[in-house]
């Protein structure tokens, strides 16, 4: 058995869809994910490794980078019955989906427009509500390119641009060096990292990431 934390996004629509694989390859191992927010205690909570969405230094553990995070905007092709915004500056006059770790103003600030958060909008506390959100067509919301990889090439949600903009912070495994289950541990980072690069490959992830992973132009 190997216990995994995880941030409920990543776990829910990164980790998830990916883990069939390596149940075949790996039948001996079962994986149990605990999906949380917070810092695992690894002396207390019965815990092996973690995937943590952070800046990669936790003292006393080891931490591999799985990936960098970029930030982009999304929506439902069916959202005002289907007259998305053209240019950035329309993104001004649609409601805009709010997730408080996420601000807009950052992607704004990066295609060059003055944008003023004063809260106007819907608010939602976890990324988990906020995609969601985007899929039913309550707006347009900014959100991680990697974990709305496979609704967009369902065609539920469609990128608007091109422009995207990386995260302050990263994924990475984190797990304590001495630990018992190392070989599991190691067995299961040789393959989250395969997984990677199968993304980066793909353009899913990564600096590489600067197009519609859908597959079809964005809307520039």
């Amino acid at each position: 058995i190997l216990t995994i934390s995880s941030v409920p996004c990543f776990a829910a629509y990164w980790l998830l869809p990916r883990l069939a694989d390596f149940n075949e390859r790996h039948p001996d191992i079962q994986v149990n994910i605990r999906a949380t927010r917070a810092l695992t205690d690894f002396n207390r909570d019965g815990v092996d490794m973690a995937v943590r969405f952070g800046p990669g230094t936790w003292e006393g553990l080891r931490s591999i980078k799985l990936y960098d995070e970029q930030l982009i905007p999304v929506c439902s092709p069916a959202l005002r019955g289907g007259r998305l915004p053209r240019v950035p500056s329309d993104l001004l006059k649609v409601p805009l989906l709010h997730h408080d770790r996420q601000p807009w103003s950052i992607w704004f600030e990066a295609v060059g427009l003055d944008y003023r958060d004063v809260g106007k909008g819907p608010h939602y506390s976890d990324q988990n509500l906020l995609f969601p959100a985007a899929i039913a067509g309550l707006g347009v919301a900014l959100v991680r390119a990697s974990l709305v990889e496979a609704d967009l090439k369902s065609g539920r949600l469609v990128r608007l641009f091109s422009r995207s903009v990386p995260t302050k912070y990263s994924y990475f495994i984190v797990y304590p060096p001495d630990s018992q289950n190392r070989g599991k541990i190691l067995t299961f980072q040789q393959w989250l990292l395969e997984q990677v690069q199968s993304a980066e490959r793909k353009g899913a992830i990564g600096p590489e990431a600067d197009h519609d992973v859908s597959g079809h132009p964005p809307v520039r």
